[in-house]
């Protein structure tokens, strides 16, 4: 199931009513909420439960063994293993086969299903299979101990709201509120998570969806004679608005359903697009995947901690593997790459006197560094993001291509040139910057407070939110909403 399928406007309301009635009773509750998980995951894939309930089984079951035996590195390396390999076999056995079949010519090799095109990749799968890393690495560790009740370390895993595409959630920013002494009874900050599935909704109906009519097309035939001569760049500059919105509306619903149930969970986002560098980039970008990237992968491969060569060598592996982590195809691997390029040099950048004088340039000079380094920041991200979106490398290179070379009359071709489409991401920046203005979401409980008359205030934060819902409902293009981008990684 999906937040924007017609069946989940069905399943929130008896869902939310449900643990409304069964909140003070703990079993009770613990069941509820992870029967629905269930039923939310499985909606017409009900096989793919057996994958899931395996993976709890599996995860909590190592956990448990990390507490007792005395070979904990050869019990954690086992269950990282199964992850792992799962992981591979659903993911990644198109690709091999593809690559086998390419290099040596063995086109038996592929079998009926993968080459028809059927192969499907579960729901989710990236996600959950890194939160059950991250669990046994952390008992591994010491940071938490193990959960010996098994329903409870499988909501952990299954929670619908995170289930499908994050955030990564930590033991200690979610497994441990589900003990009977700290598993909510009431909605955490209601008017915040009105506002949060509000904006999540108007993101992904209304702006990233109706950016995916535009630029479809012109990404489907971006070698074909139709698009000759057009100007490529806009196209890329919506790309990266559309991913951006697409993804981070669904980490606003996300939150906001955590928010609807009790939990607090961290943002995914942090206004990525207004970084100074690339390093700065990933501390905004898909925060939760950043950190675990840096603690689990990062950090054990030695980090920083073995001279200059050795980091960036350790930097560029992080990357390769984070970006082959999103999706099966070497065009994923290839952006990751390039990201590891883009903070080698921004290391190697870093070291030098000259950048250390800019940046303590102040007043104009000093604003138009940020400005630059910003608008640099954004152009590197976006060439990578054709890698992103183009799986095949020569269709991504010529996208590239017709970012420098075009015909004059095809300057704002087709939907580049679109004027609503534009005027409506303008209008959407000039309300978050005003928004942004007026306080951050956890503050605003508290402005509340303060203010008089508070009904007043508090019934037009209401309203706004509801307002903002309803134009997300009326303002999307209308039928089969596409599914949000990451549910295919």
């Amino acid at each position: 199931m999906s937040f924007v399928q017609v069946a989940f406007a069905y399943f929130l309301p008896i869902v939310f009513s449900g643990w409304t009635i069964l909140r003070h009773r703990y079993p009770f509750v613990l069941v509820w909420l992870l029967f629905a998980s269930l039923v939310f995951y499985g909606f017409g894939q009900w096989q793919l439960l057996i994958l899931i309930v395996g993976y709890c089984i599996v995860d909590w079951a190592t956990g448990l063994w990390l507490q007792v035996t005395k070979r904990r590195r050869l019990v954690l390396g086992a269950g990282v293993a199964f992850n792992l390999m799962v992981l591979s076999y659903y993911k990644y056995t198109p690709l091999l086969l593809d690559t086998a079949a390419g290099l040596l010519g063995w086109q038996s090799v592929r079998t009926e299903t993968v080459a028809s095109g059927s192969w499907v990749i579960p729901m989710g799968i990236s996600f959950y299979a890194l939160t059950g890393i991250a669990y046994m690495a952390d008992v591994y560790r010491g940071l938490v101990a193990a959960e010996t009740n098994f329903w409870r370390y499988a909501l952990y895993m299954t929670f619908f709201p995170h289930l499908a595409a994050g955030p990564i959630l930590r033991p200690s920013e979610f497994l441990e509120h589900l003990r009977p002494q700290r598993m909510p009874d009431r909605p955490e900050a209601l008017s915040e998570a009105i506002f949060l599935l509000a904006r999540g909704f108007f993101k992904k109906l209304v702006l990233a969806d109706n950016i995916a009519l535009a630029i479809d097309p012109f990404f489907a035939h971006v070698t074909d004679a139709t698009t000759a001569g057009v100007w490529a760049l806009p196209y890329v500059y919506l790309y990266a608005l559309q991913i951006y919105l697409d993804f981070s509306g669904y980490t606003d619903i996300a939150r906001g359903l955590g928010l609807l149930f009790g939990f607090r969970w961290p943002d995914n986002f942090d206004r990525p697009y207004l970084a100074t560098s690339v390093q700065d980039f990933w501390r905004r970008w898909h925060i939760t995947l950043s950190r675990f990237l840096k603690d689990y992968l990062y950090v054990p491969l030695g980090g920083n901690r073995h001279g200059g060569w050795r980091t960036c060598l350790n930097l560029m592996i992080t990357m390769l593997l984070g970006g082959l982590w999103h999706g099966a195809s070497w065009s994923f691997m290839l952006w990751g790459g390039l990201h590891g390029a883009f903070l080698i040099v921004n290391r190697l950048w870093a070291a030098t006197s000259l950048r250390q004088r800019l940046r303590g340039l102040s007043g104009l000079p000093g604003l138009l560094w940020q400005l630059a380094c910003v608008a640099l920041t954004f152009h590197c991200v976006c060439a990578a993001w054709c890698f992103f979106r183009l799986t095949d490398f020569s269709q991504s290179l010529t996208c590239i291509g017709k970012c420098f070379a075009f015909h004059g009359d095809r300057l704002f071709a087709g939907a580049s040139g679109d004027v609503s489409l534009w005027l409506l991401l303008g209008l959407y920046a000039l309300l978050a910057w005003a928004l942004r203005r007026c306080g951050r979401l956890p503050a605003w409980d508290g402005l509340l407070a303060g203010a008089r008359p508070a009904p007043l205030a508090r019934g037009f934060l209401w309203g706004f939110s509801v307002t903002l819902l309803l134009l997300a409902l009326l303002l999307s293009p209308g039928g089969d909403a596409p599914p949000f981008i990451y549910f295919q990684f």
